[in-house]
């Protein structure tokens, strides 16, 4: 439903990166850092294979956990506890667990069992006490005629099985479903052509709110995606949407009508959803957020920052970035926004203003590697 020029261009960009991912593996190199209280830090990962750990009181580097498993797609997230960063890599096929002070590995599992190659792209979750692993993936079997598509699984593994955890649970899941994040009260959201709930551990789905077939009368189907890992730490899940509202509802075309973004979002903190346009569409955007400040106020990034009122529906400023960001993350307290997932540098914002203050060097490139803020007690 989106101009086709738009969409091949930034599809082209996420493709690229999650391509040119490498595939080497190294021993670990533990720095042994020690994270302080009351302080605030980032972790991402970078080529070849590193997951990063930066001060965000200084912007500096300040760990690089060599991994064993290639780079890729990038998917990283955190323990509740901020102990330990859980990556998918592999191309999608692995998931493993590495403590982010000491670089040590402390669980991992291979999606792909046997002849069933698995592949997830961004599903990957931790639930609300640290002690399980959530992962979607698309399983394939490989025959020696022909590939054999089976249903995507949700699976769930016990954190203690360490490094050779095997699934303690597994059942079907909806296609075309991409990220999904765990809310306080152990409720598992999933994005896919429904916001869907899921318990994990009776395996019931049910749709949360309705997405692409959101039925809005003289609106035309959501044209929707979720791609990045952002904003567990500060309790935010949010989809993009786009939608043509008709100049005739009844007479329907996308050649009368207008354009607008919106956004399906989940506080994970509260589990309250909301589904609402935010603007008209005036520029290609990868993924939003809303600050934990505000929840009236959304951010979004891809070849420029862009600061909504999501009550006024209104774009309240704009800038144009350095390069492409495919993330925005704000930080825990809601005053500063850091941009990444692209090339190798963090560029750090002032919420307010979105005026740019900083920077974080990266000694690699992020490629399709989201981000993970989070403050410690």
């Amino acid at each position: 439903m989106l101009n086709k020029e738009i969409i091949k261009k930034g599809l082209g960009l996420l493709s690229l990166s999650v391509v040119l991912s490498s595939g080497f593996s190294t021993n670990l190199n533990a720095a042994n850092v020690k994270l302080e209280s009351n302080h605030n830090y980032l972790v991402t990962e970078t080529r070849p294979n590193n997951i990063v750990l930066a001060d965000l009181e200084t912007n500096k580097v300040i760990n690089e956990c060599k991994t064993d498993e290639t780079f890729s797609p990038g998917g990283i997230v955190l323990s509740p506890d901020y102990k330990v960063a859980y990556i998918l890599g592999g191309y999608g096929e692995e998931i493993a667990g590495y403590e982010i002070e000491t670089c040590k590995k402390v669980f991992h599992t291979s999606l792909t069992q046997g002849n069933i190659r698995a592949k997830s792209l961004f599903g990957l979750a931790v639930n609300e006490d640290g002690t399980k692993v959530y992962a979607i993936y698309n399983r394939t079997e490989m025959l020696n005629d022909r590939y054999k598509v089976l249903p995507p699984h949700f699976s769930v593994y016990n954190v203690a099985d360490g490094l050779d955890a095997k699934p303690v649970k597994s059942f079907e899941m909806p296609r075309q479903t991409t990220v999904v994040s765990t809310g306080k009260d152990g409720k598992v959201y999933v994005v896919g052509t429904d916001l869907y709930e899921v318990n994990p551990t009776s395996g019931d789905i049910k749709v949360a709110k309705k997405i692409v077939k959101w039925g809005k009368e003289g609106y035309s189907d959501l044209d929707s995606a979720a791609n990045y890992i952002i904003g567990q730490q500060t309790g935010d899940l949010t989809a993009l949407y786009a939608t043509i509202k008709y100049d005739d509802p009844k007479n329907p075309s996308e050649d009368a009508g207008t354009w607008y973004w919106g956004i399906t979002s989940v506080d994970l903190n509260t589990g309250e959803i909301i589904q609402q346009n935010i603007s008209e569409y005036e520029t290609l955007m990868f993924t939003a957020i809303r600050s934990p400040k505000d929840s009236n106020i959304l951010y979004g990034v891809l070849n420029d920052l862009t600061k909504f009122d999501l009550k006024e529906q209104k774009v309240l400023k704009r800038v144009v970035t350095d390069h492409t960001y495919y993330s925005v993350v704000p930080s825990m307290d809601g005053e500063k926004l850091y941009l990444g997932s692209c090339l190798d540098d963090i560029a750090v914002y002032d919420a307010n203003t979105l005026e740019k203050i900083g920077k974080i060097q990266l000694s690699g490139d992020m490629g399709s590697a989201a981000l993970q803020v989070f403050k410690t007690k």
